[in-house]
């Protein structure tokens, strides 16, 4: 395996009323071909709420390092491990983690169960196929339409997810054109090792899983099977939502964090 690459990363200070008492530490990690900013309304919400909120940006996406070599679930949760470990953060209170970002999470907490108290996981794929060049295609059509024509882009996430708000668009579009296109096609084609259904009964912490709709979750057709696979100290929560439901449904993605990490 690589050696682990120490991450970018953004804090957010607590601000809320709680600020000047020794704040929990929640770490949130993004999903494929996006960075930090898309938590670019969940940070300050949290931190509102008394938290200190770090980001990370993975290999190959936002301005951490260009992928070297591939990039798996395993070398993924690594490079998280060595970050906080160089932040000198840890067990954090809250883990939280979008799509890839939630299947590494998961792959973090299976090698290192003391590395969190609880965590969120944000829909979740299924296990990730070298062959699955439909979705290797489609990523790399918006990553190249993101670099070429950034605008244009903005208006049509924009168009096709009533929900966002421009910030939002805005930041997905970013993060697309920033990303290590070549080393995530790369790493795909090889597969990454992403096994969030095969890990769903072993983790060690209390965990809260948030599923999109069906037909629109990035589970797919393995939805069901980790709906019903979940262990005691786990939670699924299905909601009405597209794939990122931070952005589509905000209000109720906060409502329902909040409670699971500040119980």
């Amino acid at each position: 395996m690589d050696r682990p690459v120490t991450l970018s990363t953004h804090e957010w200070a607590p601000t809320g009323a709680d600020a000047g008492a020794a704040a929990p530490d929640a770490v949130l990690v993004h999903g494929i071909t996006g960075w930090w900013r898309t938590w670019w309304r969940v940070g300050p919400a949290l931190a509102e709420r008394g938290w200190r909120v770090i980001t990370v940006d993975l290999r190959g996406h936002g301005t951490s390092p260009p992928i070297d070599g591939l990039a798996t679930a395993e070398s993924l949760a690594t490079d998280i491990g060595a970050t906080l470990d160089a932040l000198g953060v840890g067990p954090v209170d809250a883990l939280i983690g979008h799509s890839l970002g939630a299947a590494v999470a998961m792959e973090l907490l299976h090698r290192n169960p003391d590395v969190a108290r609880r965590v969120v996981l944000e829909d979740p794929p299924g296990q990730t196929r070298a062959d699955d060049v439909e979705f290797q295609a489609n990523l790399e059509r918006e990553v190249l339409a993101a670099r070429r024509d950034p605008e244009s882009e903005v208006r049509r996430e924009l168009d096709e997810n009533r929900a966002w708000l421009g910030e939002d668009a805005r930041q997905d579009v970013e993060g697309r054109a920033l990303c290590d296109l070549e080393g995530i096609l790369a790493s795909l084609r090889a597969d990454t090792g992403v096994r969030p259904v095969e890990l769903a009964s072993a983790l060690g912490v209390p965990a809260l899983y948030l599923i999109a709709d069906e037909g629109r979750s990035a589970l797919g057709a393995e939805r069901a099977r980790l709906m019903s696979s979940l262990p005691s100290g786990a939670r699924a929560v299905e909601v009405a939502s597209g794939h990122t439901i931070h952005r589509d449904r905000f209000d109720a993605y906060l409502s329902e964090i909040g409670r699971w990490i500040e119980r």
